[in-house]
């Protein structure tokens, strides 16, 4: 498991000395819960009240890259001190696959913060799609002429002053080169090669992979087609690529490709970060085996200090992945199906939200402002007070309005306001998640499950809510197969030895 570590200390008071402990400290942590770190972010001098902090927002960005799957911070208040903060950039994370774990804290976060950020992931599209709504207003006009709309500029093409896609003298000509290759016969590994060979690079400047030539080859901009949303102008932009060609290559593709592999979901760790060993309170993690009798694989959670140091003393080393993770969906669909749970779940997130953001109250001031000068100037217009200088101070205080609206819909998509019955509209739907399947089950351990701890007697299972926990004996759940958490006589496939 690849982490990261996130050290800062604030300017009060506080020096580098305090950076070297909390990396010394996570760095243990993660050696032994068998971490491999390969990367540190640090800010300095940076109070975690704002999230204005450049290593931050790095590793923020970074996590898109699948390079890491944790976050690790010497204490949650090293994350971020603004629970909205804390929640809106933990949800970012998950997106990403990353998931944010405190070296000294063994619970992930608070229960309000956690339930915050459960509803901001599964209720963010409430506010979202009113932005959209704005941006793509905006973005639809630049369309409607075949304009650049932001985002990554597509390989080939260069965009000019105006914002009109125009032909790369450099990279204009790989493009073509590329579809002639694949047309011929050359295989997509062969024109990565041929492309890393002359030292041809992406937009981003990466190296070309398998994913990047396959995106050109089905891209129909270089048919000189342009797209946006429900939008399609034939011929809207330059074509880099003859229409015969990209037809033939197209024709070609089908022909070539094959079925992509079935992922197996038994190969999916549920509990990964949330499962630890009662006795020595290491983490455990996800591997499989093969049994030496029988040929059949096994999958199962194993802590890192049998693994590695052998120093664990627990009597059940090694945990059956599928008995365990049922048993804790079990235990989570009885606390959905309880009433009760229902409705303190609810008091809590209406309590959490009422403390409104900072920056909402000045927005909204602002906005009322600008609405009221544009009435006074609109007045004026009626009045017959209209000359070049009216129209343009109508039209900045228009373009005022218009940020101020899309900054006030952004601070409340971080801060949202819901309505008791939105909430528990939301909770419910958890009533009728389907367990048989791998979503299903995952949805209900991301959103409900802070911690599961397997001693040598029983297992217990600490929920993201205030005293929210159970503890499962092994006979309760001898029915799930929990009874044979040591696990089957194992032959590592990989290393073929017996374990």
């Amino acid at each position: 498991m690849n982490a990261v570590i996130y050290a800062r200390y604030s300017s009060e008071g506080q020096r580098d000395e305090s950076i070297d402990g909390q990396i010394r400290e996570c760095m243990e942590y993660c050696k032994q819960n068998g971490m491999t770190v390969v990367k540190e972010y640090i800010d300095r001098a940076l109070s975690a009240k704002t999230d204005n902090r450049p290593d931050f927002q790095r590793m923020i960005k970074d996590s898109a890259k699948g390079l890491f799957d944790v976050v690790v911070v010497w204490k949650l208040d090293r994350f971020a001190r603004n629970r909205y903060d804390s929640a809106h950039y933990k949800a970012a994370l998950k997106k990403n696959g990353v998931r944010v774990i405190s070296a000294k804290e063994n619970i992930a976060d608070g229960p309000e913060g956690i339930i915050l950020e459960s509803m901001l992931e599964g209720m963010a599209e409430y506010y979202s799609a009113e932005l959209s709504v704005k941006v793509i207003r905006g973005h639809t006009e630049n369309a409607l002429k075949c304009k650049y709309n932001g985002g990554t500029p597509t390989f080939g093409f260069a965009i000019d002053a105006d914002k009109h896609y125009q032909p790369d003298p450099i990279t204009a000509p790989v493009v073509l080169d590329i579809f002639k290759m694949y047309d011929t016969g050359s295989t997509m590994k062969q024109i990565v090669d041929y492309l890393n060979d002359l030292g041809v690079t992406t937009v981003r400047g990466r190296p070309a992979d398998l994913n990047f030539i396959s995106g050109i080859l089905h891209n129909r901009k270089y048919l000189g087609e342009y797209k946006y949303r429900d939008i399609v102008v034939p011929n809207g932009i330059p074509a880099l690529v003859p229409a015969d060609l990209f037809e033939r290559v197209q024709d070609q593709m089908k022909k070539n490709k094959k079925a992509p592999a079935r992922h197996k979901a038994e190969d999916d760790y549920l509990l990964t970060t949330k499962l630890f060993c009662g006795t020595c309170k290491a983490m455990m993690v996800g591997e499989s085996g093969t049994s030496g009798t029988q040929g059949r694989k096994y999958h199962y959670y194993r802590c890192v200090n049998s693994k590695k140091r052998k120093i664990c003393t627990a009597k059940h080393k090694s945990v059956r992945k599928e008995p365990l993770e049922q048993a804790v969906v079990s235990s989570v669909m009885r606390n959905i199906m309880d009433d009760a749970f229902v409705e303190y779940f609810v008091d809590q997130a209406l309590a959490l939200q009422g403390q409104e953001s900072n920056e909402l109250p000045s927005l909204r001031r602002q906005l009322a402002d600008t609405e009221k000068a544009i009435d006074n100037m609109l007045n004026a217009i009626q009045a017959g007070i209209f000359n070049a200088s009216t129209k343009r101070r109508l039209d900045e205080l228009e373009a005022t309005k218009e940020k101020l609206e899309l900054s006030i819909i952004k601070e409340e998509m971080k801060k949202p306001q819901f309505t008791r019955e939105q909430i528990q509209f939301y909770i419910l739907q958890y009533r009728k998640v389907d367990t048989n399947t791998l979503e299903g089950r995952r949805r209900l351990i991301d959103g409900f499950v802070n911690s599961v701890v397997v001693y040598d007697d029983y297992i217990l299972v600490t929920f993201n809510y205030k005293e929210g926990a159970e503890r499962i004996t092994f006979e309760q759940i001898e029915r799930s197969d929990l009874s044979s958490l040591g696990g089957p006589y194992f032959v590592v496939t990989l290393e073929n030895k017996v374990v």
